[in-house]
C-alpha cells in the first residue's frame, strides 16, 4: 500500500467519521475499526520486506548483529512512543504527549549510544591520523 493510498483512505474515513459522529451514529466507530484493519493489513507486505532486509543485513560480514539489534530496539521504542503520544494528543493531553515524545527520544538515544560511540570513534580515527 503506497503512502498516497494510506493518506487518501485516512482522510476519506476522517470525513465520513466526522459527518457520522455529529449524528450520533454507531457507524462512525465501525468505519474507524474497518479503516484501522485495512491499514494494518495493507502494511503487512512492507513489514515483511523490512524484516527480510534486516535478515539480509545479518549475513553481511561488516554489519554487526548488535548494531541491527540496537537499531530495531530504537525503532520499536520510537514507534511505541509515537503511538502513545498521538493517543494522548487525540484525547486533549498535549502536555503529556510532549513529555512522552521527549522521553521516547531520550530512551532511543540511550539505546543507540553504543552505535553512536562507534561511529564517533571511526570518524575521529579518520581525522586524527
Amino acid at each position: 500500500m503506497s503512502i498516497l493510498s494510506i493518506c487518501l483512505l485516512a482522510i476519506a474515513s476522517l470525513v465520513a467519521i466526522l459527518i457520522l459522529k455529529d449524528t450520533g451514529s454507531v457507524f462512525a466507530t465501525i468505519i474507524r475499526l474497518l479503516v484501522i484493519i485495512l491499514l494494518v493489513t495493507g502494511i503487512v507486505p512492507e513489514i515483511k520486506e523490512l524484516l527480510s532486509a534486516l535478515d539480509s543485513f545479518a549475513f553481511l560480514d561488516n554489519v554487526p548483529q548488535k548494531a541491527i539489534t540496537i537499531m530495531m530496539k530504537s525503532f520499536s521504542v520510537l514507534a511505541i512512543g509515537a503511538v502513545c503520544s498521538d493517543i494522548c494528543r487525540d484525547n486533549g493531553e498535549s502536555g503529556i504527549a510532549g513529555v512522552v515524545e521527549m522521553c521516547t527520544k531520550l530512551i532511543a538515544l540511550t539505546i543507540s549510544l553504543p552505535v553512536v560511540t562507534a561511529v564517533i570513534s571511526v570518524a575521529s580515527s579518520f581525522f586524527y591520523r
